[in-house]
């Protein structure tokens, strides 16, 4: 089945389209897609595993808790990702619930190759269409 994502250049953000067969591996693309846009991923090796629980009221929110936590594990564990592994997306009384694993290692700026800091998730421009055969994710980084 098809997967992949696009860059949509912005002023001082970066608008990413994303698409999979299915939700979840819609958000593990936008996953991916997101760590591109802050270094080559190629040269980060899944060697350390972290576990991820986010929630969210809805899917939108649910899609910037993900990224946003994501984000904000490279500056906690000191750790780039390469690798993105969703576990589910549950409906809760409450929202949604996604749990999932991030692979990465320690930073080394000798071996990986930064592009951009990411600041942020966001909410600007954000739609999230699932078909029957495909999910596709629009969101916009602040960088």
């Amino acid at each position: 089945m098809e997967r992949g994502f696009k860059f949509h250049e912005h002023t001082a953000d970066i608008t990413i389209e994303c698409w999979a067969p299915d939700l979840i591996e819609a958000f593990e693309q936008a996953a991916i897609a997101t760590f591109e846009v802050i270094l080559d991923t190629s040269t980060v090796a899944p060697k350390d595993t972290v576990d991820i629980s986010v929630t969210g009221i809805d899917l939108e929110e649910l899609l910037v808790e993900w990224i946003g936590e994501l984000i904000a594990l490279i500056d906690i564990n000191s750790q780039f990702y390469s690798k993105f592994q969703v576990d589910h997306i549950e409906a809760t009384l409450d929202g949604y619930l996604l749990e999932a694993r991030a692979l990465g290692e320690k930073i080394d700026h000798e071996k990986h190759d930064t592009r951009t800091e990411v600041k942020a998730m966001t909410y600007a421009d954000m739609k999230i269409i699932q078909e029957p055969n495909r999910t596709t994710l629009w969101f916009t980084l602040d960088l």
